[in-house]
């Protein structure tokens, strides 16, 4: 599989993309970074939009490079008073399989929040969810410059 390497500067100026198209669209309460490849996107993002809460929540899909489970598994989860009736914006660097997004939106559900959307930097072709914010699409392996290169 081809390799796409993304620098720091790429990827701010696709959070500010993101957040500028969001700004425009979307009005939520609380951000919700998904760990561990939402960290940076989520946290940034909530500089930007200032007085939003951020909080986060963990899910895994991937074992290895091209080696991912059937099913993600939470491994950190939210309180319910944290989305219970408000507008919920699930932010991931990248929505692969689309595994994560489903389970950690699923989780959300069960919170009765108002409303959920997702948003993320890439958008891969076999992924099970179409985000609701996406800046670009690719079939390459992604290595965003917060992960080990291998």
């Amino acid at each position: 599989m081809e390799t796409l390497y993304i620098g720091w500067s790429e990827v701010d100026d696709f959070i500010s993309s993101l957040c500028e198209t969001i700004k425009k669209e979307y009005e939520f309460d609380v951000i919700v970074g998904v760990s561990r490849g939402g960290l940076v996107p989520s946290v940034r993002m909530s500089h930007i939009f200032g007085d939003k809460k951020l909080v986060l929540m963990g899910a895994k899909c991937y074992k290895d490079i091209g080696e991912r489970e059937e099913k993600a598994t939470i491994t950190l989860s939210i309180k319910k008073e944290d989305v219970f009736g408000k507008r919920v914006l699930i932010v991931d660097d990248v929505a692969d399989s689309g595994l994560t997004l489903v389970a950690v939106k699923e989780h959300i559900e069960k919170c009765s929040p108002k409303e959920v959307k997702i948003a993320v930097l890439a958008l891969k072709p076999e992924s099970a969810v179409k985000p609701d914010y996406s800046i670009f699409y690719t079939d390459k392996w992604i290595v965003f410059p917060w992960e080990k290169k291998k």
